[in-house]
């Protein structure tokens, strides 16, 4: 239920439960202690009264009759009658002092054993007392020893600082709440801040940033958590927007030659050789749509994270030499050399589909930026983990010896529809190839890494990845 209120509620009621229970926890014990420190006190006065009666009881039978000392002990009583009740039995039953006071048998107690007095609260005639009763020797003789404090006063003033604390604990959870609230209130300042600000983000302003406070505690690293976020989104929504406008700006090139081929053809009655032209033509674009569609969707596929599931073991060798036999006819056509390596056993755990696509575009790059009678290598090994953990990493390398990618060109070209120098002289093409392997590969936990072929002249893409346990 306290779920439902506010933080800043949350915070006041825990504060005043806390300090609510702390305070009581005091009170009681600030009651307890003053009580118990009073009855300390009486035991203390009515044991050292004991300590008394046994000094006079000792100084007077070595010097006085029977007789003799039951006055004195009458004339004792009556002059110490104003610190404690006091009463003196000897062990013949004859009362040496008792005190006038009524219900004083009340108040009487079985005395404890020599050298053992036993303590109690009694009460007579609806007063309180703390009483004793001890037994002591003194030469060979036994006296039954009772005394008692009158505790009225004290339990008095026990009542009155009760009532004292029963009411002033309203006032202090009262204003316990209330500073409860002022404080809470006033440590949420800067998260409302903070809500108000990120409340005030949209899509247009992504570029602004939260305060960040200057003392380093949880509301700062708050902040800068939501700062780093909101550049990432401001990344994200950047790259999005710049996919999007590559994206359509590529796909109008095509739009608009199909539209103007159709456009230009149904102007006029044309001889069937013409009409079979332009149909070519709007079938070459929509085939170059299609790629681009085709492409798209599987860079969306890889961001969304929906490609085939990493479950199955994967024969790399056995993929390449499939994939091989796919391109065999455009090597061919353009009289490349074909060189390929091939290691048996090298497998890694992944989708066969998108390992297959990395390939195939790895490949086809080569094939369309190496001039005829060039060379294009395939292989595929498995060589010694970089970071010595005993495993061994699985490596593709397609290597060519075409015009190759100036190195101020390396650091872009996996960018999103970015062409380098040497395909832009080719008009097909989306710069979406490399971008999708370096995706579908760096899913699998692996890398991408691009630099000249042989002897400096031509590119080299080396793409690794874990192999499989077992």
């Amino acid at each position: 239920m306290i779920r439902s209120f506010s933080i800043r509620a949350r915070l006041t009621a825990w504060y005043v439960a806390v300090l609510a229970v702390a305070t009581m926890t005091v009170a009681t014990g600030s009651w307890w202690l003053f009580r118990r420190s009073a009855i300390l006190a009486a035991d203390s006065s009515l044991a050292a009264r004991l300590e008394s009666v046994g000094r006079f009881i000792h100084s007077m039978e070595h010097e006085l009759g029977p007789d003799e000392i039951l006055d004195e002990f009458r004339e004792y009583g009556q002059l110490t009658a104003g610190d404690s009740l006091l009463e003196v039995i000897d062990n013949a039953g004859t009362v040496l002092c008792q005190p006038s006071v009524p219900g004083w048998s009340e108040l009487k107690i079985r005395p404890g054993e020599i050298g053992q007095p036993r303590f109690a609260d009694k009460a007579a005639a609806g007063r309180p007392f703390r009483v004793v009763g001890a037994t002591l020797e003194i030469n060979a003789r036994q006296y039954a020893v009772t005394a008692a404090i009158p505790m009225g006063a004290i339990d008095a003033a026990l009542a009155r600082f009760r009532w004292l604390l029963v009411l002033a604990m309203p006032l202090v959870v009262l204003l316990t709440a209330v500073g409860g609230w002022w404080i809470s209130g006033r440590a949420l300042v800067p998260v409302d801040r903070m809500t108000r600000s990120v409340q005030a983000i949209s899509l247009r302003n992504l570029d602004r940033r939260l305060e960040v406070p200057a003392a380093d505690d949880e509301l700062r690293r708050l902040a800068v958590t939501f700062n780093d976020m909101l550049t990432r989104l401001q990344a994200a929504v950047a790259d999005m927007v710049r996919f999007t406008a590559e994206a359509s700006h590529e796909l109008k090139t095509p739009v608009s030659l199909v539209l103007a081929t159709a456009e230009v053809t149904l102007s006029r009655e044309r001889p069937a050789h013409e009409y079979r032209q332009a149909l070519g033509e709007i079938l070459e674009q929509s085939e170059r749509m299609s790629a681009l569609v085709n492409d798209l969707l599987a860079l969306a596929r890889v961001d969304a994270g929906v490609e085939p599931p990493v479950a199955t073991l994967v024969d790399l060798g056995d993929l390449a030499r499939d994939v091989s036999h796919d391109v065999q006819a455009s090597m061919d056509r353009r009289s490349l050399t074909f060189d390929k390596t091939l290691m048996p056993g090298i497998v890694v755990r992944g989708s066969a589909e998108s390992f297959r696509r990395v390939m195939l575009i790895l490949l086809e790059n080569a094939v369309k930026y190496t001039p005829e009678h060039g060379w294009v290598g395939l292989r595929v090994a498995a060589v010694p983990s970089a970071t010595g953990g005993g495993g061994d990493t699985c490596v593709v390398e397609v290597t060519d010896n075409g015009a190759g990618i100036e190195p101020s060109e390396r650091s872009r070209v996996f960018d999103r529809f970015y062409r380098g120098e040497a395909a832009r002289q080719h008009t097909d093409g989306s710069g979406l190839g490399l971008s999708i392997a370096r995706a579908v590969v760096e899913r699998h936990g692996g890398t991408v890494v691009l630099d000249s072929g042989q002897d400096g002249r031509g590119t080299r893409i080396t793409v690794t990845l874990p192999q499989a346990a077992g």
